[in-house]
């Protein structure tokens, strides 16, 4: 879950911040962010950082903010204790984005199922962001409590997309690493660990990117 008006940042993007390959990045510094600023998505493969607390880390400062200047320097040297969230555990707002497994749960079914009905419109198609796609809180709980509960019902309903041959989808992954690839050459290696996909993904991912005709 992405919370309500809070940025995020992955480890990619904290590394272009700080000016390293990912790699590099990761090897030097990861440890240490993960050990002090806590994850917003726990148990997910991509790792998704408050964009507020990963600049209060790289600038020195504690968590949570509000401390004056004075205090702040005396805050930096604690015992390295994990951050608390930025948001509390268990506080939900109706503009959260969820994931298609989180929206899975508020409706019962499951996470294929979910993308299933934002193609067919059952839901809205989502938002994109670092590379997947999110619902919002208030769009999964009215479709919960709509009128017309297909999703208690999920077998395959006239118009499925799983009961016609499946129509290209555009990954935006593609278009970020075309654009990449004009800046500096990728490997497969790159982007597995952009991405965290496997190598076989990657591979894909890479194809596509340099022969965009095809993908049209």
């Amino acid at each position: 879950m992405i919370p309500q008006g809070r940025p995020t940042m992955t480890e990619d993007d904290i590394a272009t911040a700080a000016g390293l390959p990912v790699h590099t990045w990761r090897r030097r510094h990861g440890a240490a962010l993960r050990a002090r600023v806590p994850v917003v998505n726990p148990g997910e493969r991509l790792r998704l950082y408050d964009k507020e607390q990963v600049r209060a880390y790289l600038k020195g400062k504690s968590w949570p903010p509000g401390a004056n200047d004075a205090d702040q320097g005396t805050a930096t040297k604690d015992d390295g204790k994990p951050w608390p969230t930025a948001v509390p555990p268990g506080e939900e707002h109706p503009d959260d984005l969820l994931t298609d497994k989180e929206t899975a749960n508020v409706l019962g079914v499951g996470d294929s199922t979910v993308r299933a009905y934002a193609t067919t419109g059952y839901l809205p198609t989502g938002t994109e962001r670092h590379g997947r796609t999110w619902w919002p809180r208030h769009s999964a709980e009215a479709r919960r409590e709509a009128g017309d509960q297909r999703h208690h019902n999920p077998g395959r309903q006239p118009g499925d997309p799983r009961n016609r041959a499946p129509r290209p989808r555009h990954d935006p992954r593609i278009t970020e690493i075309a654009e990449l690839t004009t800046r500096a050459p990728l490997t497969t290696a790159d982007v597995v660990q952009r991405y965290e996909v496997s190598e076989r993904t990657a591979q894909r991912l890479l194809a596509a990117a340099r022969n965009p005709d095809e993908n049209q």
